[in-house]
């Protein structure tokens, strides 16, 4: 991280900050002021062009105040059943990033908002999220056909990752994606970038080993790991 470069974008980002500070969480302002990692994040998600990063953190903080991220807290539900548990983190992959597993097949669209709110959370408090982290995500599609799909809960997913989640996603892999789902993935994959679409990769079966080292593979992608999400 090249200190002179964040500090660029720093000065780029004040006058903006001067009309909409209001607008932000002070939390996020401090941490724009003296986090460099994060800053830099900004920088890597616009390919270096320090405008549009500064216009981005903008955009973000305005964002993140305003869906409350600093004041979601999940932290009880370990002791609850929910179906937002179907994603979570376990394992990393052959590079050691953390794997955040998300089984569509359970989401339930009576409670998006609150399927909404957990992503959030997870990726507040993703291993490692004060380093400004990434993560590889790993969606678990076997099984899931049409009627398990809300469609609008993956949209925001993308837009959260494609938007709001700077440079977090390091890879998405998308398991075993039945051939009736590509109209789906036609609606999606037009908010993504093509940046962001190079980080997609489609696997079948055993091809998730490729990324994936074979004990850290969970049931629900043909692994050997039972740590699967199923509800009581």
């Amino acid at each position: 991280v090249r200190e002179e470069e964040c500090d660029e974008v720093r000065n780029k980002f004040q006058p903006i900050a001067a009309e909409n500070e209001s607008k932000y969480h002070p939390d996020d302002v401090a941490r724009i002021k003296t986090d460099d990692l994060y800053v830099s994040r900004f920088l890597s998600h616009q390919k270096q062009d320090k405008a549009a990063a500064a216009s981005m953190i903008d955009s973000v903080l305005i964002w993140r105040k305003e869906n409350g991220v600093r004041d979601l807290d999940f932290s009880d539900m370990k002791d609850k059943e929910s179906p937002v548990k179907s994603m979570f983190y376990r394992h990393k992959d052959k590079e050691g990033t953390n794997i955040l597993w998300v089984q569509p097949k359970f989401m339930d669209a009576t409670i998006r908002e609150e399927f909404e709110q957990y992503l959030l959370w997870l990726i507040e408090t993703r291993p490692d999220a004060d380093k400004s982290s990434q993560i590889t995500i790993a969606l678990a599609l076997d099984g899931v056909g049409l009627t398990e799909v809300d469609i609008e809960f993956i949209k925001f997913f993308i837009n959260v990752f494609m938007y709001y989640s700077p440079d977090t996603m390091k890879r998405m892999i998308v398991h075993n994606m039945h051939w009736l789902l590509n109209g789906v993935w036609k609606v999606v994959s037009v908010l993504l970038s093509e940046g962001a679409k190079k980080r997609v990769v489609f696997l079948k079966n055993k091809d998730i080993h490729e990324y994936i080292a074979e004990e850290n593979v969970l049931s629900c992608c043909g692994g050997p790991d039972p740590n699967c999400y199923k509800p009581l």
